[in-house]
């Protein structure tokens, strides 16, 4: 999803506020362009804790086919 940063009068500037507010995890404190919720972040510690430590990029291909299992390299 594409995010419009509020650009309110007196609106606080630093934009990963913004997303921790709407219960996202910035994937960048400086610059974010990408978050997570806070759901896919407790699932990945269960799978990285459960399943033989899942690595990031495991958890990452996991995600692209649950959004598209029939061309999982669709997803960006």
């Amino acid at each position: 999803h594409h995010v419009s940063w509020c650009q309110c009068p007196g609106a606080k500037k630093d934009r990963y506020l913004h997303l921790l507010k709407a219960k996202l995890f910035p994937a960048s404190i400086t610059q974010p362009q990408s978050a997570f919720t806070f759901d896919v972040l407790d699932n990945f510690l269960i799978d990285a804790l459960e399943c033989n430590k899942t690595s990031a990029i495991g958890f990452y291909q996991k995600l692209r086919h649950f959004t598209n299992n029939a061309f999982p390299h669709k997803i960006p």
